[in-house]
């Protein structure tokens, strides 16, 4: 959502929350960091709701999708969704809210947990800090501290300072989650009231041993929180293999910074089977201010150490120095028969703003018209 319109609802959203959290006083894990935040997130709340959790922590709610800006977090505390970028499609919650609310204060069942997003805005670490005071975690996780969201923020030190507050708002009897994987993790262990522990991995396995570490807070048995883990998905657009015929496509079209640019790449490097042509279709990376540039063309020299061809899509994408560059995600979805072969393992990630979910439902359907065209034959890209 825009910041025009951020400025301009947070304050009316956040009365409403303010109002609930006030009559519930539920625990709150929140979760934070440059990689990962949406993947964790689901994570915990996947061993948080277990069917066998349920008798020992209770009602447990999560925040859909990445509601984690100023005003999608309040509108998470309620309990509804709100679309991330369409402002028509704010209205109905707009008018919904007061409602809502007044329900949870009176008569509506309310959780005992919630799990919660926190994403830094254009407020920068006032941002943070805002929500961090309106919905204090009982228990933060911070995954790993980047350059992401640069164009609000003058350095990587500012935006570990602006996360910082969500680790500064957690109570002595609360629990700070750092990954171990994360340059900052020192200063914020000194930032912390509480106990703090720290997890090891990258992505996924990140995010399962920090859901490990919240579930044995709150008095899970390793069992269930793995049974848990064992049975949660796969997220659309965030590291999600994909076998579409003869082609595996790693879905990471979600978001892009740096560091998940990397992680991505690696993973690229990792799921390759031998013999199959590694292809990384990357996106621009987004507000990284004025350091776009520098940033592309270090990822640049990473893509072409860990993929063997690289197709650019955006503006900043040709910093890439790719083999194949498109000015926007309809052109290169256009193009995929011409660029993707039969064997191939393909990444497809980049900011949200690049919209390469179009590509990816590009390729899911060209594997659907050729498997049905073949009649069960193998299918040809």
């Amino acid at each position: 959502m825009r910041p025009s319109l951020q400025r301009l609802l947070a304050p009316y959203f956040f009365f409403w929350a303010r109002l609930v959290l006030r009559k519930h006083h539920p625990c709150i894990v929140g979760v934070t960091g440059s990689v990962g935040k949406t993947t964790t997130k689901e994570m915990i709340a996947a061993a948080l709701m277990h069917r066998d959790a349920r008798p020992i922590v209770g009602l447990v709610w999560k925040s859909a999708g990445n509601m984690n800006d100023l005003v999608a977090l309040p509108v998470a505390v309620l309990g509804l969704r709100m679309h991330p970028t369409s402002r028509l499609r704010s209205i109905p919650v707009l008018c919904a809210v007061p409602f809502r609310a007044l329900a949870l204060t009176t008569f509506a069942a309310y959780p005992k947990i919630l799990v919660l997003e926190y994403s830094i805005t254009w407020r920068g670490e006032r941002g943070m800090a805002q929500m961090a005071k309106l919905a204090p975690p009982t228990v933060a996780v911070v995954t790993a501290v980047g350059p992401a969201h640069l164009e609000f923020f003058e350095s990587v030190d500012q935006i570990a300072q602006a996360k910082s507050a969500l680790v500064r708002a957690v109570p002595p009897s609360g629990l700070v989650v750092l990954g171990q994987d994360n340059s900052y993790a020192s200063h914020m262990d000194r930032e912390s009231r509480t106990q703090v522990v720290k997890v090891r991995g990258r992505g996924r396995e990140l995010a399962q041993n920090a859901a490990r570490a919240v579930g044995r807070y709150f008095g899970l048995s390793e069992e269930v929180v793995n049974q848990a883990l064992s049975e949660c998905g796969a997220i659309e657009g965030r590291l999600n293999l994909l076998e579409l015929g003869p082609v595996t496509v790693i879905d990471d079209a979600f978001s892009a910074n740096p560091m998940s640019m990397r992680l991505g790449l690696d993973t690229l490097a990792e799921r390759a089977k031998p013999g199959q042509r590694k292809v990384a279709i990357l996106g621009t990376m987004a507000e990284l201010g004025a350091d776009g540039p520098r940033y592309h063309e270090e990822i640049a020299a990473y893509a072409r150490e860990r993929a063997d061809v690289v197709i650019g899509v955006g503006d900043l994408a040709q910093h890439y120095r790719p083999d194949h560059w498109f000015a926007g995600s309809k052109e290169c979805a256009n193009s995929l028969r011409k660029l993707v072969r039969r064997g191939d393992c393909l990444l497809v990630k980049g900011s949200h703003s690049v919209h390469l979910d179009r590509v990816v439902r590009e390729l899911k359907r060209i594997a659907a018209e050729d498997l049905a065209h073949h009649h069960g034959r193998p299918p040809e890209m």
